[in-house]
């Protein structure tokens, strides 16, 4: 049985990837700084028949990638994928006004914990010849006002897994862009984001609310299941968005 650690697994497209890797009959570890709402969906997933193990804890914290990799490994003895997907989008504001505290804590969520869980966890990836998917975002490519912390950090992401991909021979590094998710991050955006963004880029997002484009995280959530699956190697380094027909093929 495979077995693949989430990260951000508490609610949204986590979790959504969760229950689908769960019902292909793979082993889920769940990761995420809400404790309750973690062994929820452990419970939900195992009365279901399948197989998780809850681990809360941040990962914008060293300790807290290694004892994340050491505690899967200590139950289910491998690790076959692992899936960035915790991030932050705060500070909503311009650069010239954001918190200082609040863009180190989004660079140590959404950048270095990857960077950490990925070191931690690299030497029983290549025993598995596995995968690291990076939740990433087409903020990664184009400027947003009031994202600069977002937009910076999966930049570096994006980096990072190609960087990966040219370093590691026996593991296979893929980033993908979920869409426009219906997610508690999108709450945040349309709250907090009449006074750190400009009107135009803020009525965007509240345009795509009220007119019902959002995405349901099962749709996103079920491609980076395969790519955490079935990724091939051919597909080392790339950047895909979730609805990418290559990715339409794994599932058959």
């Amino acid at each position: 049985m495979n077995v693949v650690l989430i990260t951000g697994a508490s609610r949204g497209l986590g979790a959504a990837v969760a229950r689908i890797l769960a019902e292909m009959d793979t082993a889920v570890v769940l990761n995420a700084r809400s404790a309750k709402p973690l062994y929820e969906l452990m419970a939900e997933i195992e009365a279901n028949g399948g197989m998780a193990l809850a681990l809360p804890g941040d990962v914008g914290q060293l300790d807290t990638c290694r004892w994340l990799v050491a505690e899967t490994i200590e139950t289910f003895g491998r690790l076959d994928a692992i899936i960035h997907n915790a991030a932050v989008i705060d500070p909503i504001a311009p650069i010239a006004e954001a918190d200082p505290q609040a863009w180190q804590t989004a660079v140590s969520v959404n950048l270095l914990g990857p960077v950490w869980l990925t070191q931690a966890a690299l030497p029983h990836l290549r025993r598995q010849q596995g995968r690291v998917i990076s939740v990433s975002s087409g903020a990664a490519d184009y400027g947003i006002p009031g994202w600069g912390a977002y937009c910076a950090t999966k930049g570096a992401l994006n980096q990072f897994s190609r960087v990966l991909a040219e370093e590691e021979e026996r593991v296979t590094a893929v980033a993908v862009r979920p869409g426009v998710v219906d997610t508690v991050m999108q709450n945040e955006i349309r709250e907090k984001g009449a006074t750190g963004m400009t009107v135009q880029a803020h009525s965007r997002f509240m345009e795509m609310h009220e007119q019902g484009n959002l995405l349901p995280p099962e749709k996103p959530g079920r491609a980076i299941a395969l790519l955490a699956l079935r990724a091939p190697r051919e597909w080392n380094g790339r950047f895909l968005s979730w609805d990418d027909p290559d990715i339409a093929t794994l599932n058959s």
